[in-house]
């Protein structure tokens, strides 16, 4: 049997709206209150640079994103997510690219405002990231793995469909950190950079 890319999203949907309904009147009572989990799709969005007479430039990508979200007050929390792409880096030190799995675990502080009249609940981020760079089997190159720290900055808002618990979420994440040289000296920009994550995905809120 073979299954479209477009059932498994309405599958998944259908899924993640199931679990609003149902799980939130037994999360009440344990640990979950007042926490949220979603997922969603990102686009990676990196600025080029240059530095010690190299250029980088890197190619745009889609992503996945899950996250856990958990609020002490009704406007103070924090975030834990992780997001995956996969992209590639153009040195113009070398003719070839470099491809890499892309690996982003982040811990934010979170603001939230009152849910306005049109429902929606806008929220503000920032906090430190940890990114990984896999080179992948084929287009890696063979060069090593390596991890840079980062600072991050969001925005965004969240909207309930039909029932307070379920809704879809929107926003934005800046990442702010050192581009990648695989610990080559002839693919050290010393250059830091930005990638811009735009967000579109759902939220159970428990």
């Amino acid at each position: 049997m073979r299954f479209s890319y477009r059932s498994i999203f309405y599958a998944s949907l259908a899924l993640f709206f199931f679990a609003g309904c149902t799980l939130p009147a037994i999360a009440q009572k344990s640990f979950l209150k007042s926490s949220e989990a979603s997922v969603g799709v990102i686009g990676e969005f990196t600025s080029n640079v240059s530095g010690n007479g190299i250029t980088l430039d890197t190619t745009k990508a889609a992503g996945g994103q899950a996250s856990f979200r958990h609020s002490y007050h009704w406007w103070l929390g924090f975030e834990g997510s992780y997001n995956y792409t996969r992209y590639n880096e153009y040195y113009s030190s070398k003719p070839y690219s470099i491809q890499h799995n892309t690996h982003e675990m982040a811990a934010d502080y979170l603001v939230t405002t009152p849910v306005s009249p049109f429902g929606f609940k806008p929220y503000a981020e920032g906090g430190l990231s940890v990114i990984v760079f896999s080179p992948s089997l084929n287009g890696g190159q063979n060069v090593a793995w390596q991890g840079e720290p980062g600072v991050n900055f969001g925005a965004g808002f969240d909207h309930p469909l039909l029932t307070p618990y379920f809704g879809i979420r929107i926003g934005y994440r800046g990442v702010y950190y050192k581009a990648p040289d695989f610990n080559l000296t002839t693919l050290k920009t010393g250059a830091s950079r930005l990638t811009s994550e735009p967000l579109a995905g759902f939220y159970v809120r428990f």
